[in-house]
């Protein structure tokens, strides 16, 4: 019976805030997410931030240490930093607090005569800390003070991650771009290959083979796909061209989904592109996205090629964004409030469902949250 296909997040889960709620609380909070890259913060006061739902996450370097905060001033409660990269102080923009790499509000105009701080007073105000590793390119952050270290969080796909990495080391773009979906609905979209002919005929479908390998560890999974010979063969010539070295492990497509909200794609061994997908409100999702190229020999060809790369990137991320706006619009008039039924090419969804409603627990489509 159709029945035994139903996945395990019921519609309504796409547009109820009070869903969210307890996704931030459950679902994100606990994991390690992917909030950056190395290549943003390389120098004394490089920093970054991000927006998971309410929280905003700031990475600072102090002196070549990176430390994680909670964005928010311990004064008046204003945003620290303003803008998603940049090189400044950790200083508040509205009454100037500077605070150090322990979070500590070490810099107080007229402190004397206005607070008179202690440094016991100090070390209390200090900013909300959040655990903080590296791999390879990514920097992640996890809000919870107590959880699995990164590599524990990963498996596997720590090593994959550093792979990824070594081989790819030319990033030619970091853009965000929002969609009027939910951030589950975005990560369904990427896990499955089955819209493939239909909403990409123009793009992707002209050079993926549907005849995908999918396998999967808890809560991550993965599919390794076969190039059409159009695409082998363009890569080939760039791979000649530029002097690529292109991975062993992957010559020519993966996907990864890495719960609770990033997706990587690998083309032709030597393209590396890395979304996550952040909750802004119950039907609206910011996607970031950086792009590498393979180390190269740069020059005009160079750009010639990841011009190519960013016109195809552009075209079958404005053909994602329609289908989920369209599919998020249905997902308000579920009559019986049914989840969606998953075929055999939908296998990532629901391994990626199942890991969500693991992590959210009692909570259930009567509205109760955990």
């Amino acid at each position: 019976m159709y029945r035994d296909l139903l996945g395990q997040i019921p519609a309504d889960a796409y547009v109820r805030e009070e869903v969210l709620t307890a996704e931030i609380a459950h679902v994100f909070r606990p994991s390690w997410l992917c909030v950056g890259f190395v290549e943003d913060l390389k120098n004394h006061q490089d920093f970054i931030t991000a927006q998971i739902g309410p929280h905003s996450i700031v990475v600072q370097n102090f002196n070549g240490d990176l430390r994680a905060f909670r964005n928010v001033c311990s004064h008046r409660f204003a945003r620290i930093q303003t803008e998603s990269a940049g090189n400044r102080p950790l200083q508040c923009p509205y009454h100037g607090w500077t605070y150090n790499g322990e979070g500590k509000p070490v810099g107080v105009p007229l402190n004397k005569p206005c607070f008179n701080l202690t440094e016991a007073d100090q070390a209390e105000l200090a900013l909300q800390a959040y655990a903080l590793e590296v791999v390879g390119h990514f920097v992640f952050v996890r809000m919870t003070s107590e959880g699995p270290d990164l590599q524990t969080f990963l498996g596997d796909y720590h090593d994959e991650l550093e792979h990824l990495s070594a081989v790819c080391t030319d990033r030619f773009e970091r853009v965000s771009y929002e969609w009027e979906a939910n951030w589950k609905l975005g990560m369904d979209n990427a896990a499955e290959g089955y819209h493939v002919p239909l909403v990409h005929a123009e793009s992707f479908g002209l050079i993926l083979s549907l005849q995908l390998e999918i396998s999967s560890v808890p809560d991550h999974s993965r599919y390794t796909g076969k190039l059409k010979e159009r695409s082998l063969k363009w890569w080939r010539n760039v791979h000649k061209n530029l002097k690529i070295t292109p991975s062993d492990r992957y010559p020519e497509y993966g996907n990864f989904l890495i719960f609770p909200n990033i997706v990587i794609t690998f083309s032709g061994g030597a393209f590396l592109t890395f979304q996550t997908f952040d909750p802004i409100a119950p039907e609206r999702l910011r996607i970031n996205s950086a792009s590498w190229l393979a180390t190269n020999r740069g020059g005009q060809t160079r750009d010639l090629v990841v011009g190519e790369l960013k016109t195809f990137s552009a075209q079958v991320r404005d053909e994602d964004a329609q289908i989920c706006g369209i599919t998020q619009a249905g997902m308000r008039d579920v009559p019986d409030n049914r989840a969606p039924l998953l075929g055999q090419m939908e296998g990532r969804i629901a391994h990626f469902q199942k890991a969500w409603a693991k992590r959210m627990g009692d909570w259930s489509a009567s509205g109760e949250t955990p």
